[in-house]
């Protein structure tokens, strides 16, 4: 996924809460007109029933709409309100969703069974033509889907009864078994979408799901509202809140102030330097992860003179990156290789994985060889280029270190400082219009290629693709189609293994780190059977399962 996990900025301490501002809220003609106040979090009208949950975003979603929910912020609300056909469970296994059940009835026919009880939150049914037609908007190129690439080798989405759909692959591919659960799988309403193509996504256009909370309203960078569904589907159990209410507050500091005063009551991602006083606060509960992603600076490898490799790897000798670790990271996130496939991701074939991880270079600082290395290259001189980064403490603290580091090798490197969001928008914009980008990808599925294809296969080099180092290897993209296709996983092992032998030899990016996921609750916020925060977190409606019990 082209998760940006950890876009969270740092400012001064402040007193107190401040909120961001907005322009005018905008509602949708079909979503409720009325929205009580959100200064704070409300107390319940029963123990562990209603109430008003106040989540702290560190940015403002790109759309409510799922075919863009691609990052945690949109994430966090989108998965509210919209679902997929499958989900995943606490173990970070797929289960039924919207779909009863499915299967493979061969390596490229899949059939998803659905569910006859679904209904949007206005009430109306969910149909297979709602769910084929979610499916075919985000595979249409016309739509650029920020999810558009799950749907590449996927050759037909057709009625195999009024009931099923049935899926046909180009070719085989391992991957597509994961792609139901997640955005890319999830089902809006035609009729909604047909009513409001102009605006659908928008803040006047909002979207109609089948998820536990519905659409209220959305102030741009300032807030969005979330109501309770009183039409979801599932009657196993909540949703419990009445509202959530997820207030965008760019400055680190603010949501931490936001945190202790009880004024925020959740959030996801800590700016590292403020980890040990979140610590510190006897109001909240911290969850800890290692999840799926990776902290990384990518060469525009379509760019001289990152077409050289010789470059590329003198620039990753230069940097220091256990000082990174050592002062900024400090324990929230594990030491990286040259390769995004952290021991995390070794869900299968785990001796094959661990061998290789240890015989790959970890490219441990070495200014004598980074200068070496580019006295062998195609700029023995020295260079200036430009890198692009968003304000994130991980990322700024790690471009200003390399803007130190290849200073001695005569390269100057231009700090280019964005938002976020255009960070997130350049990142999958098809004309890599970067010379380097400091960035992060989480896998969006719990398989190595995950870490793998989206991000150095050539097919995702255009818009909406997530190969952020332009990188185009017809040896590289040979294994990893051919690993795709097969069934046994250890074999697939072996081709992608194969894979980022060649990854960490012509190093595209620099790995910096693999980050720790974080959850922060106040206390008396609880999650049913003790809600635990999860590797794929980003995917599912957590917030059916979170109470405020005090």
């Amino acid at each position: 996924m082209k998760r940006l996990l950890k876009k969270w900025t740092v400012g001064p301490i402040v007193a107190s809460l401040v909120l961001a501002a907005g322009c005018a809220s905008q509602t949708p003609a079909e979503a409720p007109t009325s929205a009580a106040k959100t200064e704070g979090a409300e107390q319940p009208k029963a123990a562990g029933m209603g109430g008003t949950l106040t989540f702290g975003l560190g940015y403002d979603i790109v759309a409510v709409d799922p075919a863009f929910a691609y990052d945690p912020s949109t994430d966090a609300v989108v998965d509210q309100i919209t679902e997929g056909l499958l989900k995943y469970d606490k173990n970070s296994q797929l289960a039924p969703n919207l779909a009863e059940r499915w299967e493979a009835k061969d390596p490229v026919t899949y059939l998803y069974y659905l569910r006859k009880d679904v209904t949007f939150s206005d009430g109306s049914p969910m149909t297979i033509d709602d769910v084929i037609f979610s499916m075919e908007r985000t595979r249409d190129p016309k739509t650029a889907s920020y999810l558009g690439w799950m749907y590449e080798n996927v050759d037909k989405i057709e009625k195999a009864d009024e009931w099923t759909v049935k899926v046909t692959l180009k070719k085989p591919d391992a991957l597509w078994r994961y792609v139901m659960g997640t955005p890319a799988g999830h089902v809006i309403s035609k009729k909604y979408y047909e009513a409001h193509k102009d605006n659908f996504g928008k803040p006047d256009g909002g979207v109609l799901g089948t998820g536990p909370f519905k659409y209220v309203s959305w102030k741009t960078g300032s807030e969005i509202v979330l109501e309770k569904n009183t039409n979801y589907w599932d009657k196993t159990g909540g949703p419990y809140l009445d509202k959530v209410v997820y207030k965008v507050i760019p400055e680190g500091t603010t949501r931490v102030t936001g945190l202790k005063t009880g004024q925020i009551n959740m959030l996801i991602g800590l700016p590292l330097d403020l980890v040990e006083v979140v610590e510190g606060m006897d109001n909240v509960n911290i969850q800890k992860v290692d999840g799926l992603r990776n902290d990384v600076i990518a060469f525009n490898t379509q760019r001289k003179p990152f077409t050289d490799v010789k470059v590329r790897q003198a620039m990753n000798y230069a940097l220091d990156k256990q000082k990174i670790m050592d002062q900024i990271v400090r324990g929230m996130g594990m030491p990286a290789r040259a390769v995004p496939v952290s021991p995390t991701l070794w869900t299968f074939a785990k001796d094959k994985w661990e061998a290789a991880y240890k015989e790959l270079p970890d490219y441990a600082y070495n200014l004598d060889k980074a200068k070496q290395l580019l006295a062998e290259s195609s700029v023995p001189n020295g260079f200036s280029a430009k890198i692009l980064t968003d304000n994130d403490t991980l990322k700024i603290n790690a471009v200003l270190a390399l803007q130190a580091a290849v200073k001695p090798l005569g390269i100057n490197l231009e700090i280019e400082k964005v938002t976020g969001e255009e960070l997130t928008t350049r990142g999958f914009g098809g004309a890599r219009d970067y010379d380097i980008i400091a960035n992060d990808w989480g896998s969006d599925f719990p398989d190595p290629s995950g870490n793998l294809v989206p991000i150095f296969h050539s097919a995702y080099v255009g818009e909406g693709g997530a190969n952020y180092a332009n990188y185009r290897n017809p040896e590289l993209d040979k294994l990893l189609d051919e690993q795709s296709k097969l069934i046994d996983d250890n074999k697939r092992a072996d081709l992608m293994i194969q894979a980022e032998k060649i990854i960490a030899e012509e190093t595209p990016w620099i790995m910096i780190d693999h980050p720790k996921q974080i959850m922060v609750t106040t206390k008396g916020v609880e999650g049913v059977d003790g809600y635990k925060d999860t590797p794929l977190w980003t995917w599912n409606a957590y917030m059916k399962d979170i109470k405020i019990v005090q």
